[in-house]
């Protein structure tokens, strides 16, 4: 007998999500007050927001971010942590529920969980509002077979993330080497950016925000060497054309941010059909270079530039002066472009969607979320129509 005929054959109870678990929250903490340790601390991102010396859970536990932008997001620890800004979902009765199964139904539901987020200012995800939500309560047994089969499927997306996560720090090495030219094998001449390139910045206005027209984008959409226009805005059409007499970005010129998250970098290698404002603008004479300096300013030194030359006080931001006078080893076109295929080898390995580990990662990922759905559909509605699960 299959998980299908198993489940269709089982008794299955609703009931409220706040009647198997119990919300608890976090305790205030800030990276000021904290001891620095080897305990995460989980507050409102996706990420721990720092270390600190003690947890306040232990064991397995189910977080879910209390505010900020990701507010809602829900993660699973196997560790100690301290949860702060968040909170964490306890099974009351774990001879009856499973925790891994209701991990399972809150990312299940994780897009409904989003939508329960208040506030004008920063949005806020509470557990009052989780604990009405309806959750299907299998016998433990049928949960656990259900937890088996998706754990499978995230389990291996873990894997893949952390063998991408090597081959990343494989790439830095191997850029930090290259472009660190100890070896004096080449003749390297030290010249600056502006030097080198057209540096400037974009406007400092705050344009008017359009239902449509161009896009205006800012230090948050630079990430990851491209451009996301997640959370960017419209602003009009002539606002864009003003923007660009200053400003105007073209292929193969490169953004790299200058206020807050310093020192993210893209490439243009499309069309772009945006104006930018608080990035820097850096026009290379051509693609080598381009590329070129796209991976150094990604290196090692360059981030130890940066640090020593940015701005210490609340609003961080580096100087479009400090970004002219950034130090660039120049090196022949010909010793440009053999570094340049080197390290575009590697990132394409690492970063590129359609290909390796990246086209692995995501396609295994939306495996899991396809039977994730259907699984608990079916011990939901009793229905199943699409091919056999084991």
């Amino acid at each position: 007998m299959n998980i299908l005929e198993e489940i269709q054959n089982c008794p299955v109870e609703w009931k409220e999500l706040g009647e198997v678990c119990e919300f608890k929250r976090g305790q205030s903490l800030t990276s000021k007050n904290a001891v620095f340790g080897d305990i995460p601390v989980i507050s409102g991102g996706k990420k721990p927001a720092f270390m600190h010396n003690e947890s306040n859970r232990d064991g397995e536990t189910i977080v879910v971010a209390g505010s900020g932008a990701y507010a809602g997001f829900v993660s699973y620890w196997k560790q100690p942590i301290f949860v702060s800004d968040a909170f964490s979902v306890d099974i009351k009765n774990s001879d009856e529920v499973n925790s891994r199964y209701v991990f399972h139904f809150l990312l299940n539901n994780q897009s409904k969980i989003y939508a329960t987020k208040t506030g004008a200012g920063i949005p806020h995800v509470y557990g009052k509002n989780l604990s009405k939500f309806k959750i299907p309560i299998p016998p433990k047994k049928i949960q656990e077979k259900i937890v088996q089969i998706l754990d499978k499927f995230t389990d291996y997306v873990t894997e893949l993330t952390s063998e991408l996560t090597s081959r990343k720090k494989q790439y830095s090495y191997y850029r930090d080497k290259l472009l660190s030219f100890e070896d004096e094998v080449y003749q390297v001449e030290w010249k600056t950016l502006g030097e080198l390139c057209d540096v400037r910045d974009g406007t400092h206005d705050s344009p008017v925000k359009q239902s449509f027209g161009k896009y205006l984008i800012t230090s948050k959409n630079v990430k990851n060497g491209s451009i996301t226009f997640e959370d960017a805005y419209y602003i009009s059409y002539e606002d864009f054309e003003q923007i660009n007499k200053r400003s105007k970005v073209d292929v193969d010129d490169l953004l790299f941010t200058m206020i807050g998250t310093v020192g993210e970098i893209a490439h243009i290698t499309d069309e772009p059909n945006f104006a930018i404002k608080n990035v820097s603008l850096i026009k290379p004479a051509d693609r080598t270079l381009a590329r070129y300096l796209f991976h150094y300013l990604q290196s090692t030194e360059a981030k130890k530039y940066i640090a020593e030359n940015k701005s210490k006080g609340s609003q961080v931001f580096l100087a479009l002066g400090k970004i002219r006078n950034f130090p660039i080893p120049y090196v022949s076109k010909t010793i440009q472009s053999r570094i340049v295929q080197v390290l575009d080898n590697f990132d394409k390995v690492c970063n590129d969607l359609n290909i390796g580990l990246p086209k692995e990662i995501e396609l295994r990922q939306k495996q899991y979320e396809y039977f994730r759905e259907k699984l608990l559909t079916f011990v939901a509605e009793g229905e199943y129509t699409e091919s056999r699960v084991e």
